[in-house]
This record gives C-alpha cells, structure tokens and sequence, in this order.
C-alpha cells in the first residue's frame, strides 16, 4: 500500500514537472503549450486527490459542481462553454506555483545555525517583520511556519505580537511578489496588466502597510518580542531572478512572465546549487518527487477555480446583459476590493473570488493593471484577516489559537490596509487612466 502511495506521488511529481516544462519551453519556442501544460496538471490532480486535505476536496467539489451548473445554465440559454479552458485557464498559474518551490534549494531565512540564539526587542521585530516579507515574497508559505517553529521555541506558544509580524509581513507580500499565487492569479484573470507596475504601486502599498504595522507595534512596547535570526545574505538570488524576469518582461513586454518564471526559477537554482558545489541533480529529483506533489491541496484549489470561472465566463456571456458598474474607475476598484475582502472573510479563498469577479467585470473591459492591482490588494488583506484561510487555520492548528485571535490581532489593522490599498486604487485610476 505504502509503495502504490509512493509511485502515485512520484507519477504526481513528474507530472508537475512537465506542466512546468511544457509552460517554460512554451515561452522559449514562442509556441502555446497551455493544453498539454493542463492535461498534466490535471493529470498530478488526480494522482495527489487521496492525499488532499478533506477541506480542500470539499471546496474542490463545492467549485467544479458551481462551475458545471454555470456551464449547463449557459448551454440551457442556447450560450456556448469553451470547454478547454478548463485545461488552459490556470495551468501558467499551476506552473509559477510550483517552479518556485525550487528557489527554497537556493534560498533559506536561517542564520548562524540552530545554535544562533533568537534577538529581542524592538529592533528584533521590526527585523523580523521584514524579514518574513521579503523571503516569503519567494519562499511562500513555509517561512511563515519556518520563523514561528523558531520563534515559539520549546513552549510552542505564539505571542498575539508574534502572530501580528509573521501574518502582517508574510501577507503584504501578495501586493506585490512575482513569486506569489497571487500574481499568477491576478495576470492570469487579468490579462495585458504591466507587471512594473503592479510590482511598484503594489510595493508602496506593501511599504505604508508594514511602516504603520512597525509603527504601532514598537509604540506600545516590543521590548519583550523574540525575533528571528536572519540570513540576509541568501536573499539576492531570487531578487536577482526578479530583477531578470522585469528586465526581459520591460524589454519584450509579449513574453508571458508566468512562463518566463517557470523556466528561470528551476534553471537559476539548478545553477547555483552545481556552482556551490552541491549534489544539484540528486537534490532537483528528490524536490520533484517528495515536495512537488506536497502541492495537492493548492492544485486542487486552482484546478477547480479554473471550472467555477470557465462556467461563469460561459453563463455570463448567455444571460442578458447586467453589469455591476458603468465603468471600472477608482471608486468602483475599492467598492470591489471591499466585496472580495468579505467575501475572504468568510473563507471564500482569494483565487475564488479573482475567478469569479474577473468573469462579472469581463464585459466592461477594465483596465487590466487596475484590475490586477485589485486582485493582489484583496488576496493581501484577505489571506491576513481571514480567520478562514488557509494560513490562518494552519495557525490556529499549530499554537492552540482561534478565530478570535486572528480577528483581534488583525481586524482594526485590516480596515487600516483596505484605506491604504483604495487610496493606491483612486491614486492610479486617477493619474494614470
């Protein structure tokens, strides 16, 4: 049994592998791989679904089954479903996600050894808060449990200061993080936007964010917080591998930058594990095979989004036409950006809501970047408040915590974040449309 749950995996992996492959080497050759990329995809679904979380195969259901009605809604109105996209819509997205994974072989937020005794004080969190943004801008999720398993030590209890740095400094990062399922998602569901400009007016908002955070958390003490031990130095790499896919994206502005990702990530960590003199290959094969299908619960999430959407996008072309809004300006973004937020708050994941407000908003042909900064500014605020995420219930899981702690750690601040995120909202609308 154990060896048929093994070669399932190792089949999962692979399979996960060559969707990377087939989106990279698809942008290299200038050919669109998106159908075979999806096949596999769906194909390591199916393989890993014994080994998804029960939650996770709920909401999987609960998605495909809104999706297939949708689609049977939209044929029952004489309308038409373009049944390939339920291949093609999120397997770019499927790509990034898991050629990223392979930048944790190169990049580690470790310092000195487990023998480095944590820092303290207020300068300790300011450090840490920073420091969980920026490795998990690459990393992802696992800094977050990374730090906490350090920080928390041999009491295994989370300080409400601690769960404020670790959920505020890792979620800011979806305002703005190329390696981020957010922006896969927003410039999947939002095609054309300009990635520097996501990347900037998402990083002024990720910067007021994490000022006021430091601000009010250093105010009222900090002397007693136990930080992390950071290791800065492994840090240029993936900032270097960001600075490469901007050049290249700025330069040739047609290259899909989930593409381009796919095929960086892998090769630049190949390469810096052969330089340092590190078993790269035996180390690249393992990651295929044991962490790649670790991926089951969020393939899931993206396969089935990928339904809800093709079914709605089918269902909304039927009806008559009914548009939320006149246009998509600044206000009609923020009034947005607060639905999809409540919509989080009661755990309705952020892929979710980008899938089906992308579909509702298709046919006012909004502004794609606006439209994008909105996806990124919600999935940002609503991974930190909800205490139905996927973060947040592995938190509360972890350190014995409960909603209530999420909600007062991070509530007043979450309301805070919405006014910053709507004033960058009006701020670009308005200069820049």
């Amino acid at each position: 049994m154990a060896g048929r749950k093994h070669q399932r995996q190792r089949l999962a992996g692979l399979s996960l592998f060559a969707t990377i492959a087939c989106i990279g080497g698809g942008t290299v050759v200038g050919v669109d791989a998106a159908i075979p990329a999806g096949v596999t995809a769906w194909l390591a679904g199916l393989l890993v679904w014994p080994e998804t979380n029960r939650r996770a195969r709920y909401q999987a259901v609960v998605l495909m089954a809104v999706g297939c009605l949708a689609a049977a809604g939209a044929i029952a109105l004489d309308g038409t479903v373009a049944v390939t996209a339920v291949l093609t819509t999120n397997a770019a997205l499927i790509a990034m996600l898991a050629a990223v994974g392979f930048l944790r072989l190169i990049t580690s937020p470790v310092a000195g050894g487990d023998q480095a005794a944590p820092p303290r004080g207020s300068h300790a969190l300011v450090k840490t808060l920073v420091g969980v943004h920026l490795f998990g801008a690459v990393v992802n999720l696992s800094t977050v449990f990374i730090m906490a398993a350090r920080m928390t030590g041999e009491t295994g209890r989370m300080t409400t200061d601690q769960l404020r740095v670790l959920t505020r400094g890792f979620a800011a990062a979806a305002f703005w993080s190329p390696f981020f399922a957010a922006m896969a998602a927003a410039l999947t569901f939002a095609p054309g936007a300009h990635l520097p400009s996501l990347v900037a007016t998402g990083g002024i908002a990720a910067v007021l964010g994490l000022g006021l955070s430091a601000w009010s958390l250093t105010r009222h003490g900090g002397e007693a917080f136990v930080g992390y031990p950071m290791n800065w130095a492994s840090l240029w790499l993936p900032f270097l591998l960001a600075a490469i896919v901007l050049a290249v994206h700025t330069v040739r502005p047609s290259v899909s930058i989930l593409g381009l990702i796919a095929v960086t990530a892998p090769t630049l960590s190949l390469v810096v594990m052969r330089y340092r003199g590190e078993s790269a290959t035996a180390r690249m094969r393992r990651h295929i095979v044991t962490r790649l299908p670790g991926l089951a619960n969020e393939l899931w999430l993206f396969l089935a989004a990928s339904v809800i959407a093709t079914g709605l996008a089918a269902l909304v072309r039927a009806l008559p036409a009914w548009l939320p809004f006149q246009q998509f300006q600044g206000p009609q973004a923020a009034l947005t950006l607060l639905v999809m937020v409540a919509a989080a708050m009661i755990g309705v994941h952020p892929v979710v809501g980008i899938a089906v407000t992308a579909s509702i908003l298709a046919p006012l042909d909004p502004d794609p970047t606006l439209l994008a900064m909105t996806f990124l500014a919600a999935w940002a605020i609503g991974v930190m408040a909800s205490p139905f995420g996927g973060m947040n219930l592995a938190l509360q899981g972890a350190y014995d915590l409960t909603p209530k702690d999420i909600l007062r750690a991070n509530g007043v601040y979450a309301i805070w974040l919405l006014a910053i995120a709507a004033t960058t909202l009006n701020g670009y609308a308005a200069f820049l449309l």
